[in-house]
Protein backbone atom coordinates (compact mmCIF):
# COMPACT_ATOMS: atom_id res chain seq x y z
CA UNK A 1 0.00 0.00 0.00
CA UNK A 2 1.38 3.46 -0.76
CA UNK A 3 -0.58 6.34 0.09
CA UNK A 4 -0.12 9.67 -1.45
CA UNK A 5 -1.67 13.08 -1.28
CA UNK A 6 -1.98 13.18 -5.28
CA UNK A 7 -3.43 10.27 -6.85
CA UNK A 8 -2.92 12.01 -10.50
CA UNK A 9 0.20 13.00 -10.10
CA UNK A 10 1.28 9.80 -8.54
CA UNK A 11 -0.45 8.11 -11.96
CA UNK A 12 1.69 10.70 -13.68
CA UNK A 13 4.76 9.52 -11.88
CA UNK A 14 4.37 5.98 -12.18
CA UNK A 15 3.48 5.78 -15.79
CA UNK A 16 7.07 7.22 -15.82
CA UNK A 17 8.24 4.85 -13.24
CA UNK A 18 9.07 7.55 -10.83
CA UNK A 19 7.90 5.79 -7.82
CA UNK A 20 9.86 3.64 -5.99
CA UNK A 21 9.08 0.27 -4.09
CA UNK A 22 8.48 0.57 -0.66
CA UNK A 23 10.38 -2.51 -0.16
CA UNK A 24 13.38 -2.84 -2.57
CA UNK A 25 13.44 0.72 -3.57
CA UNK A 26 13.51 -0.66 -7.84
CA UNK A 27 11.00 1.40 -9.64
CA UNK A 28 7.13 0.61 -10.28
CA UNK A 29 5.24 0.26 -13.10
CA UNK A 30 1.96 0.23 -13.89
CA UNK A 31 -0.23 -2.87 -13.58
CA UNK A 32 -3.84 -1.95 -13.59
CA UNK A 33 -6.31 -0.90 -11.30
CA UNK A 34 -7.66 -2.44 -8.49
CA UNK A 35 -11.19 -3.14 -7.61
CA UNK A 36 -13.99 -0.24 -6.98
CA UNK A 37 -14.61 0.28 -3.38
CA UNK A 38 -17.37 2.91 -1.33
CA UNK A 39 -16.57 4.32 1.80
CA UNK A 40 -17.97 6.87 4.06
CA UNK A 41 -16.92 10.07 4.43
CA UNK A 42 -17.02 12.51 7.48
CA UNK A 43 -20.38 14.27 6.29
CA UNK A 44 -22.23 11.40 5.31
CA UNK A 45 -21.05 11.56 1.60
CA UNK A 46 -20.10 8.41 0.11
CA UNK A 47 -17.17 8.08 -1.97
CA UNK A 48 -16.31 5.82 -4.48
CA UNK A 49 -12.69 5.39 -5.92
CA UNK A 50 -10.66 2.73 -8.07
CA UNK A 51 -7.14 2.73 -6.96
CA UNK A 52 -3.86 2.20 -9.32
CA UNK A 53 -1.90 -0.92 -8.87
CA UNK A 54 1.73 -0.91 -9.40
CA UNK A 55 4.09 -3.90 -9.66
CA UNK A 56 8.06 -3.33 -8.45
CA UNK A 57 10.81 -4.06 -11.58
CA UNK A 58 13.24 -4.89 -8.96
CA UNK A 59 11.33 -7.77 -6.67
CA UNK A 60 8.04 -8.34 -8.32
CA UNK A 61 6.00 -7.61 -5.13
CA UNK A 62 2.15 -5.61 -5.78
CA UNK A 63 1.32 -2.60 -4.32
CA UNK A 64 -2.07 -0.13 -4.23
CA UNK A 65 -2.25 3.50 -4.69
CA UNK A 66 -4.10 4.64 -2.64
CA UNK A 67 -5.49 8.07 -1.37
CA UNK A 68 -4.06 9.66 1.79
CA UNK A 69 -7.58 10.54 2.97
CA UNK A 70 -8.78 6.48 2.77
CA UNK A 71 -7.22 3.65 4.65
CA UNK A 72 -6.84 0.25 3.18
CA UNK A 73 -10.22 -2.48 3.86
CA UNK A 74 -12.26 0.11 5.73
CA UNK A 75 -15.88 1.47 4.80
CA UNK A 76 -15.15 4.66 6.34
CA UNK A 77 -12.69 7.20 5.52
CA UNK A 78 -9.40 8.38 7.50
CA UNK A 79 -11.12 11.14 8.56
CA UNK A 80 -13.89 9.72 10.44
CA UNK A 81 -11.69 7.13 11.73
CA UNK A 82 -10.01 10.09 13.16
CA UNK A 83 -13.21 11.67 14.72
CA UNK A 84 -13.54 8.53 16.51
CA UNK A 85 -9.88 8.46 17.98
CA UNK A 86 -10.42 12.37 19.14
CA UNK A 87 -13.46 11.58 20.92
CA UNK A 88 -11.84 8.33 22.41
CA UNK A 89 -8.79 10.69 23.60
CA UNK A 90 -11.45 12.61 24.85
CA UNK A 91 -12.71 10.38 27.39
CA UNK A 92 -15.90 8.95 25.44
CA UNK A 93 -16.13 5.11 25.58
CA UNK A 94 -16.78 3.46 22.41
CA UNK A 95 -21.07 3.44 22.77
CA UNK A 96 -20.78 7.56 22.42
CA UNK A 97 -18.63 7.66 20.52
CA UNK A 98 -20.50 5.42 17.74
CA UNK A 99 -23.85 7.35 18.98
CA UNK A 100 -22.50 10.40 18.29
CA UNK A 101 -21.21 9.46 14.98
CA UNK A 102 -23.75 7.60 13.91
CA UNK A 103 -21.84 4.22 13.43
CA UNK A 104 -22.01 0.70 14.39
CA UNK A 105 -20.64 0.13 18.23
CA UNK A 106 -18.88 -2.71 17.14
CA UNK A 107 -16.87 -0.93 13.95
CA UNK A 108 -16.02 1.78 16.98
CA UNK A 109 -14.95 -0.36 19.22
CA UNK A 110 -12.89 -2.07 16.97
CA UNK A 111 -11.12 1.16 15.85
CA UNK A 112 -10.26 1.95 19.10
CA UNK A 113 -8.75 -1.25 20.07
CA UNK A 114 -6.76 -1.30 17.33
CA UNK A 115 -5.36 2.05 17.94
CA UNK A 116 -4.58 1.25 21.44
CA UNK A 117 -2.74 -1.90 20.24
CA UNK A 118 -0.32 0.76 18.53
CA UNK A 119 -0.44 3.60 20.27
CA UNK A 120 3.12 2.99 21.66
CA UNK A 121 4.58 2.86 18.21
CA UNK A 122 2.37 5.56 16.92
CA UNK A 123 3.51 7.78 18.75
CA UNK A 124 7.26 7.43 18.41
CA UNK A 125 6.13 8.22 15.12
CA UNK A 126 4.96 11.51 16.06
CA UNK A 127 7.99 12.18 17.96
CA UNK A 128 10.56 11.00 16.08
CA UNK A 129 9.10 12.90 12.73
CA UNK A 130 8.68 16.13 14.27
CA UNK A 131 12.26 15.85 16.16
CA UNK A 132 13.34 15.72 12.42
CA UNK A 133 11.09 18.65 10.94
CA UNK A 134 10.50 21.12 13.99
CA UNK A 135 11.44 20.19 17.13
CA UNK A 136 9.56 23.03 18.88
CA UNK A 137 6.51 21.70 17.88
CA UNK A 138 6.72 18.46 20.82
CA UNK A 139 4.26 18.49 23.12
CA UNK A 140 4.84 18.62 26.43
CA UNK A 141 4.45 15.18 28.19
CA UNK A 142 1.28 15.33 30.47
CA UNK A 143 -0.98 13.33 29.19
CA UNK A 144 -0.81 9.46 30.53
CA UNK A 145 -3.45 7.83 28.21
CA UNK A 146 -1.31 6.18 25.40
CA UNK A 147 -3.55 7.13 22.73
CA UNK A 148 -4.10 10.81 23.96
CA UNK A 149 0.06 10.67 23.93
CA UNK A 150 -0.19 9.23 20.76
CA UNK A 151 -2.60 11.72 18.74
CA UNK A 152 -0.67 14.65 20.38
CA UNK A 153 2.24 13.65 18.99
CA UNK A 154 0.93 12.28 15.12
CA UNK A 155 -0.84 16.25 15.89
CA UNK A 156 2.57 17.96 16.04
CA UNK A 157 3.96 15.87 13.47
CA UNK A 158 1.16 16.37 10.86
CA UNK A 159 1.60 20.37 11.84
CA UNK A 160 5.41 19.91 11.15
CA UNK A 161 4.98 18.20 7.87
CA UNK A 162 2.16 21.04 6.76
CA UNK A 163 4.23 23.05 7.30
CA UNK A 164 7.61 21.91 5.74
CA UNK A 165 6.15 19.99 2.81
CA UNK A 166 3.70 23.08 2.07
CA UNK A 167 0.97 20.29 2.83
CA UNK A 168 -0.76 22.99 4.50
CA UNK A 169 -4.37 22.75 2.75
CA UNK A 170 -4.07 19.14 2.87
CA UNK A 171 -6.47 17.08 5.66
CA UNK A 172 -4.39 16.65 9.15
CA UNK A 173 -6.14 13.00 9.38
CA UNK A 174 -4.94 12.27 5.26
CA UNK A 175 -0.84 13.92 6.73
CA UNK A 176 -0.89 11.32 9.77
CA UNK A 177 -2.15 7.93 7.36
CA UNK A 178 0.88 9.14 5.04
CA UNK A 179 2.85 9.08 8.41
CA UNK A 180 1.90 5.76 9.37
CA UNK A 181 1.82 4.41 6.28
CA UNK A 182 -2.15 3.41 5.83
CA UNK A 183 -1.18 1.82 9.35
CA UNK A 184 -3.34 3.97 11.69
CA UNK A 185 -5.48 0.95 12.73
CA UNK A 186 -2.79 -2.21 11.78
CA UNK A 187 -0.04 -3.30 13.33
CA UNK A 188 2.89 -1.38 12.84
CA UNK A 189 6.37 -2.86 12.50
CA UNK A 190 8.75 -2.10 15.19
CA UNK A 191 12.12 -0.44 13.63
Amino acid sequence: MIEVFDTAAARRALARRRLHCPGCAAPLRPWGRARTRTVRDRDGAQLTFRPDRARCTGCDATHVVLDAGLLAHRGYSVGVVGQALLAAAAGLGHRRVAGQLALPEGTVRGWLRRARGSARRLHEIGVQTTVLLDPDLLPAGERTDPLTLALDALGAATLAVGRRFTHEKTDPWARINVLTRGRLLAPLPTG
